[in-house]
Formats: structure tokens, C-alpha cells, sequence
């Protein structure tokens, strides 16, 4: 690919407008209850997760979105959830710009 064509697709996207993950109600994390919430209500309450992972044998999953605006981060929000091994929530945590 030519230079033009890479300088052409920098300016578009720092022009534009970028989303990385996604959207997700905020609204409902006041719901999770820690040893009480089960993962089939976070499913209900969030959909299929960003990431599922393990953190130290314990089932993960990470709600991401980042909105960017002519190359700025302009609303930036993480869950990261943590279940027990009987489904229930063992922790979580909420991040937002």
C-alpha cells in the first residue's frame, strides 16, 4: 500500500469516529449482589460478555466499551465480573469515564 493511501486511512481515523467492544447498561450493576447474583442473572442483565477468562480458577467475564472521537477517548466503561463455583457472583468491579 502506498504512503498516500496509509496517510488517507490516518486521517480518516482521526477524523472519525471508533468504538472498541460493546455497549452495555450501567443501570443494572447496582443489582449485583456478591455470593447472591447468579451468572444466568448477569447474562440477563448484560448479554454475552466482551472476554471470558480465569482468574485463578474462578470463571471471568469482562463487559468493555471505549467510544473514541477524532482520536480521543470520549466514554470509556468496564465490568469485570468474577463467579463462584456455584455460579454466584464472588466479586466484581465498575470502571467508567
Amino acid at each position: 500500500m502506498g504512503s498516500k493511501w496509509v496517510y488517507l486511512l490516518l486521517v480518516l481515523f482521526l477524523w472519525g469516529c471508533m468504538t472498541v467492544g460493546r455497549d452495555f447498561p450501567a443501570t443494572p450493576i447496582k443489582n449485583i449482589q456478591q455470593n447472591v447474583t447468579a451468572q444466568r442473572e448477569i447474562f440477563g442483565f448484560f448479554g454475552e460478555p466482551y472476554r471470558r477468562g480465569l482468574d485463578t480458577g474462578y470463571e471471568t467475564w469482562t463487559y468493555s466499551f471505549h467510544s473514541y472521537e477524532l482520536g480521543q477517548l470520549r466514554d470509556s466503561k468496564e465490568l469485570y465480573v468474577v463467579f463462584n463455583k456455584d455460579g454466584t457472583v464472588r466479586s466484581y468491579s465498575f470502571t467508567a469515564k
